[in-house]
């Protein structure tokens, strides 16, 4: 198993043991607006990743041509230096009414965060790692199957490819941060739902991260 599919397995797990942890009312689907939440957060990436671009990498990864891509660039290439606190959380908050709701909401999006950003086979601060994590949660939620090693690599290498080429990786590091920071909180807290859904027999919960991943795969122009 490669390190970016083991990062995708942990992240779920992870979310899920976050999710019961006395936080779960925050998974609830009349608790909050998740899709709003998923629209914008999804809407903010593709705002700056072109979704044309990043779907054709998930289309390359997951239907290979007959001869094997060449990718051009090293992963190194989407990497950024992370500054300061990360501040997406508070899109998090953003979902619920009360001001005590929105602050444990935060606290919740950012422990995710935290989470995922200890993982040791996470390319931390890696755009391209953080658009995969996003995308391969959502896959896996909707379909329930998981990507394979030569699928997530490929993907990973394919969006990496994309930001170099399209001039993404040359934007304010501030933006670059923020789009990682937000596909990272997206997909798990997707992945949270899903697991928290599947761990306590609530087909509604599996229902929603299916619904959340609908969202962010047809923002990215994969459904």
């Amino acid at each position: 198993m490669n390190d970016l599919r083991r990062t995708v397995l942990w992240t779920v797990t992870a979310a899920g043991i976050l999710m019961g942890s006395g936080q779960a009312q925050f998974f609830t689907p009349s608790f909050q607006n998740y899709q709003t939440f998923a629209q914008r957060s999804v809407g903010y990436v593709a705002a700056t990743v072109k979704p044309d671009f990043a779907a054709m990498a998930v289309q390359q990864a997951l239907r290979p041509p007959a001869t094997p891509v060449k990718y051009k660039y090293d992963l190194a290439r989407s990497d950024f230096a992370f500054k300061g606190q990360p501040t997406q959380q508070k899109n998090c908050a953003a979902m619920v009414q009360k001001p005590a709701d929105q602050q444990v909401m935060a606290k919740l999006c950012l422990d995710l965060f935290s989470a995922a950003q200890t993982i040791p086979d996470l390319r931390r601060n890696n755009l391209a790692a953080g658009l995969t994590l996003l995308l391969s949660v959502s896959l896996q939620a909707q379909t329930g199957s998981e990507l394979s090693d030569a699928e997530t690599n490929a993907l990973q290498r394919g969006l990496n490819d994309i930001l170099v080429d399209s001039g993404v990786m040359k934007g304010k590091q501030a933006d670059i941060q923020a789009i990682y920071e937000t596909s990272v909180m997206t997909g798990a807290l997707i992945a949270g739902i899903a697991q928290t859904g599947a761990e306590d027999g609530q087909p509604e919960l599996t229902d929603l991260a299916k619904v959340l991943a609908a969202v962010v795969l047809k923002g990215m122009k994969l459904n």
